[in-house]
């Protein structure tokens, strides 16, 4: 039995022998294959590079020069050196175009005084209107009492559309020969129109202030103002003087240089149409209070009318 055991064990080949001869032939199949390649790569190849494709034909982008006929027909970059004239509805008819000539106006009102602004949709006019006393600020776009809209401030003059003929008509400041002189020639003839009765109180003659309130431009530029605001929000809290003419109202009133405009009578002065308002007030008030900032510290003007 151990004997026969032993001769069998012999006997056994190892699994999967048949296949050896089957994997030798083709991993010498895959060497000669590869040889080959290696040696006739070269002839494989192409010789010669392949045809060129035909170019496609070429795009026209240039533009007719009749394209521009609706600009060369109206000039507008004047090529012959002439300004071309407005361009408007002549579908309305000549009274149309008539009207964008503004007319000098019959409605009953007064320009007091303008301020112009580097931005027109902020300039301001101060107007009164005849009957009522009451000078009241516009600014462009606003209505005058349900009879016209303003259309253009300008300096010493209002352009505005009657709302009742929807005409284009003007209100001027009134050029006469009392106006008041201001400046330096002022202060050379020894005039002063408002007196000193005390620290910060001050008399002025009423017939002194409506000269000034009659002439409410020239006053205006007799000093630089700008708005002064609060640190942190930017709300506007007073106007600043930054520079005044020697002599002139804002000096005779007590005012400095650097001053911070703040309230007049206890109301604020927070924008320019309010400031306006309130300067043209002066004219029936007997007394008049202005807070006043000066080197950081509140100072109270008192002025007295007479």
């Amino acid at each position: 039995m151990i004997f026969s055991n032993s001769r069998n064990s012999k006997n056994q080949r190892p699994p999967f022998e048949k296949w050896y001869s089957y994997l030798l032939f083709v991993f010498i199949g895959y060497c000669i294959a590869d040889l080959a390649i290696l040696a006739y790569r070269d002839r494989m190849l192409p010789q010669s590079a392949p045809a060129a494709r035909p170019k496609a034909p070429p795009i026209d982008t240039s533009v007719n020069r009749g394209a521009y006929n609706s600009i060369t027909s109206r000039n507008m970059f004047a090529s012959n050196g002439e300004i071309p004239d407005p361009l408007v509805d002549k579908t309305k008819g000549p009274e149309a175009q008539k009207e964008q000539v503004p007319v000098p106006s019959q409605l009953p009102l007064n320009l007091i005084g303008t301020l112009v602004h580097s931005n027109p949709d902020k300039s301001l006019a101060a107007i009164e209107v005849r009957g009522k006393n009451q000078v009241i600020s516009y600014t462009p776009g606003k209505e005058i009492e349900g009879m016209a809209s303003i259309v253009r401030v300008e300096r010493q003059k209002v352009i505005f559309r009657n709302l009742n003929s929807n005409r284009m008509e003007y209100i001027e400041m009134k050029k006469d020969g009392n106006k008041v002189a201001f400046g330096a020639s002022a202060v050379s003839a020894g005039g002063k129109e408002v007196q000193k009765a005390g620290d910060n109180n001050f008399v002025i003659k009423r017939a002194d202030l409506l000269k000034y309130t009659n002439d409410l431009s020239s006053v205006l530029m007799q000093a630089r103002a700008v708005p002064n605001r609060e640190p942190g929000t930017g709300n506007i809290n007073g106007f600043r003087l930054l520079d005044m003419q020697p002599g002139s109202i804002y000096e005779q009133l007590g005012l400095q240089r650097m001053d911070v405009i703040k309230s007049v009578d206890g109301t604020p002065v927070d924008s320019p149409a309010k400031a306006m308002e309130l300067y043209n007030s002066l004219k029936n008030s007997p007394k008049v209070t202005l807070q006043v900032e000066r080197n950081g510290k509140n100072e109270t003007m008192t002025y007295n009318i007479q």
